[in-house]
């Protein structure tokens, strides 16, 4: 699977002959747009993807979260290795990806 060799659309096609799968990390990518676009052009090269992330706040987890329908592989825990989150949202729990039930992305920071 590639990891940090895919951090924007350009990298995909290079990628072709080294690679069956790739993590798209949105830290790395540029955020949900370049996501979605990297997602359908994986897709189009017959890529398994897997939404992948860094050691950040539930603010980038709960982006990634959106994006799970839409992949083969989730990464996300990045939020559960820091003690100082600033945030609330969705989340992974033992596997399960909960969604919140706010609007947009379901982020709410902490007060």
């Amino acid at each position: 699977m590639a990891d940090e060799d895919c951090q924007e659309m350009d990298s995909l096609e290079a990628l072709i002959p080294y690679y069956r799968s790739v993590n798209i990390k949105l830290m790395k990518c540029g955020g949900l747009t370049p996501a979605l676009e990297m997602i359908r052009k994986a897709r189009s090269s017959c890529y398994k993807v897997m939404i992948g992330c860094m050691t950040e706040s539930t603010v980038g987890i709960s982006a990634g979260c959106v994006l799970t329908g839409l992949v083969d592989y989730v990464d996300l825990d990045g939020a559960n290795l820091i003690s100082n989150d600033y945030a609330t949202g969705n989340f992974v729990e033992k596997g399960i990806i909960i969604l919140s039930e706010k609007p947009g992305l379901g982020i709410e920071l902490k007060k």
